[in-house]
């Protein structure tokens, strides 16, 4: 009998209503606090650092030095339950970010930026893996996209406050936008302290590399190209070249949170429903598209629609998740998240200092678009190795 299909008492249902109720508003919490540093955050650096494209692309590249120890932290941990590891990462990011208002220096910034970044992986490694074990082995592809619409949603709220007090207060210091934030993450890891053991996935390996989940390490370092390609260079282009102020660059992840609010759970629940393979094709299809429309177009208002369209299709990048969980051996869930980890980091280590330097080497920000059509083509290709059919029910 599989845990999905082992009945619960009444208090252990209730106990479980509680952990989905705190990993909710946690899931906000950090969601809203995240957006209050990452909406204005390039604009701080244009505006306080006077930040190029080669000092983003750098400092990029060291915040995701510590994405590369991912399966190396995850292993170290291996006697702490998730939600403990979650919570330390939540706490150690929120407190890095609440700080980084006050630097005046590249390089201060990037020592404070890579030790909230440590935080931040061990919160994103075990995530998924919190919420697939809180699902029980159901319906893991609407759960996953039901948080990815709450996280929507707290981007909606964090969003929309940094938008208003710098409509109120045009002079106003970043540092209160940063400060804001950390606290709200802080909060966030708090409250990952206090789930049960419902939300433990039981023992683990440490570190996990099988020539079987080689798919999904590959879909996944594909993914982190592709993933530091646009959200950075797409976001920095329209600030740098087109002159976007920060009040528009917030209205428009404003409005693209509640495209992704309105749309994820559909999509996670389209998951469950036919299988990861079809959405995932799906999605590789459509970054073509939007790579080549920011590798061609100069219209903004086009730019402006492609950054939209780009945001709503990383909803399907659920898909990898609930493939791998499909795949994957008891107690190797958490390593094995944490190896995919590493693996989508080399790409985030090297795309961003490679991307800026092709960018400022041909003084066209197009040209980073360009390669990211090649890596999208690829992961197409890759996309039909995957299995058909929707997935089974799974302890």
């Amino acid at each position: 009998m599989t845990a999905a299909d082992t009945p619960l008492t009444p208090n252990q249902e209730a106990t479980l209503r509680r952990d989905w109720r705190i990993f909710t508003a946690l899931t906000f919490l950090f969601g809203f606090g995240f957006q209050l540093y990452g909406g204005p955050f390039q604009n701080f650096l244009k505006d306080v650092l006077h930040a190029n494209e080669i000092t983003l692309g750098g400092l990029e590249s060291m915040r995701e030095i510590p994405g590369l120890l991912a399966a190396l932290m995850a292993g170290t941990l291996v006697a702490f339950a998730e939600s403990r590891i979650a919570a330390l990462g939540l706490v150690v990011a929120g407190i890095g970010i609440a700080v980084s208002g006050r630097v005046h220096t590249f390089w201060s910034l990037v020592a404070i930026t890579v030790g909230w970044s440590v935080g931040f992986h061990l919160w994103s490694t075990v995530q998924s893996a919190i919420i697939l074990t809180l699902a029980r082995g159901k319906e893991g592809g609407r759960h996953l996209g039901r948080m990815s619409a709450v996280s929507a949603v707290a981007t909606i709220g964090g969003l929309g406050f940094a938008y208003v007090l710098s409509m109120l207060f045009k002079h106003m210091s970043y540092d209160v936008f940063f400060v804001t934030g950390g606290l709200s993450i802080v909060t966030a890891g708090y409250l990952c302290s206090r789930l049960s053991t419902h939300a433990e996935g039981g023992p683990r390996s440490r570190i996990v590399f099988r020539r079987e989940y080689g798919l999904y390490y590959i879909l996944t370092f594909l993914e982190g190209c592709r993933r530091q390609i646009f959200s950075i260079f797409a976001s920095f282009a329209l600030i740098i070249v087109y002159g976007v102020p920060v009040q528009h660059m917030l209205l428009l992840q404003l409005v693209n949170s509640v495209l992704i609010a309105l749309t994820a759970p559909r999509i996670g629940k389209l998951v469950d429903k036919i299988g990861e393979k079809g959405p995932l094709t799906f999605y590789s299809i459509g970054l073509i598209l939007v790579f080549l429309g920011y590798s061609t177009f100069q219209n903004v208002g086009a730019l402006y629609a492609l950054f939209l369209l780009d945001n709503i299709l990383f909803s399907f990048g659920v898909g990898f998740t609930v493939y791998l969980h499909r795949i994957v051996r008891p107690g190797e869930m958490t390593p094995c998240l944490a190896m995919g980890t590493t693996m989508n980091h080399i790409a985030a280590v090297t795309v961003p200092i490679g991307g800026a330097i092709l960018w400022k080497s041909t003084n066209n920000y197009q040209y980073p678009f360009w390669v990211g059509v090649a890596i999208a083509c690829v992961s197409w290709f890759a996309m039909r190795f995957l299995p058909s059919g929707p997935i089974p029910a799974k302890a």
